[in-house]
């Protein structure tokens, strides 16, 4: 509670650089799915995954997520999603007591649009765990004091997760023409590389919605850890198989992530 208190004191600053967060989050994924790939794919890899059609592609959004996220700084700060969760339908919760049954509808509608019942049915439990985790939170901290550390710790989570990013492999593009990885150099560094970061907390912080990296995580954990095998989607085996394969190789190494190189690459 000490430290609740110690944020309140500075809680006007923090609503006002939420409120820019997530203007401008919502106008990443307006500017993803409204230009032409060319222009947006120059300064955000896979910016596909915020498209509604490829939000749908399981296997296009774990193979993605494994291909990006090898290190052990990306890994421990992308393990706080599921929590970060909890905390949007805490911010759900305050702006109407509708839209937390809005956002598990959605839930609903992309488990049954992704054709896989058995993930299905875990991210459907997960999607309710997590509300139910949210109103224990909210009755414990209270709705005020709930909102406020959900804030703040979804603007540092998106923060971590892009500053992680940077132990990472440096995806094509960013820093050359091809389809190739590459490590960040001090003699490569260009200015695309430094518009990207803040780009990219933009869209970490709107990856830990609960329609975008939670159910890729939810895929990982009921197969790995229950040892459920999928009955339409890919087994995660595959799916890192396929992501070191493009690690090493290159987009045109898998037709899906070959298609979308294609796309960003081509000519007016």
């Amino acid at each position: 509670m000490e430290l609740i208190k110690w944020l309140a004191n500075y809680s006007t600053i923090i609503n006002q650089i939420w409120v820019f967060t997530l203007i401008a989050t919502v106008v990443l994924y307006v500017l993803c799915n409204v230009l032409p790939d060319r222009i947006v794919g120059q300064f955000l890899p896979l910016h596909n995954v915020f498209k509604p059609q490829t939000n749908v592609d399981l296997d296009y959004q774990s193979i993605g997520y494994a291909l990006l996220h090898t290190t052990w700084a990306t890994k421990i700060t992308h393990s706080t999603i599921i929590v970060e969760a909890v905390l949007w339908f805490v911010v759900f919760e305050s702006w109407h007591w509708s839209i937390p049954f809005i956002a598990l509808f959605l839930i609903l509608i992309q488990s049954v649009l992704i054709g896989d019942k058995r993930f299905g049915l875990f991210f459907l439990l997960m999607g309710v765990a997590t509300y139910g985790s949210a109103m224990y939170v909210i009755q414990f901290l209270g709705i005020a004091n709930a909102v406020l550390l959900a804030k703040v710790v979804l603007m540092l989570g998106g923060l971590m997760r892009m500053l992680s990013h940077s132990a990472e492999l440096v995806p094509p593009l960013l820093i050359n023409q091809t389809d190739q990885f590459e490590k960040l150099t001090a003699k490569n560094i260009n200015w695309r590389v430094l518009l990207a970061s803040p780009i990219g907390y933009i869209g970490e912080f709107g990856s830990s919605l609960p329609n975008r990296i939670l159910p890729i995580q939810v895929n990982y954990i009921y197969q790995t850890v229950f040892g459920v095998k999928p009955e339409t989607t890919l087994p995660w085996t595959d799916v890192e198989t396929s992501a070191q394969k493009v690690l090493l190789g290159g987009y045109t190494k898998l037709n899906s992530l070959r298609s979308y190189y294609d796309s960003v690459v081509k000519s007016e």
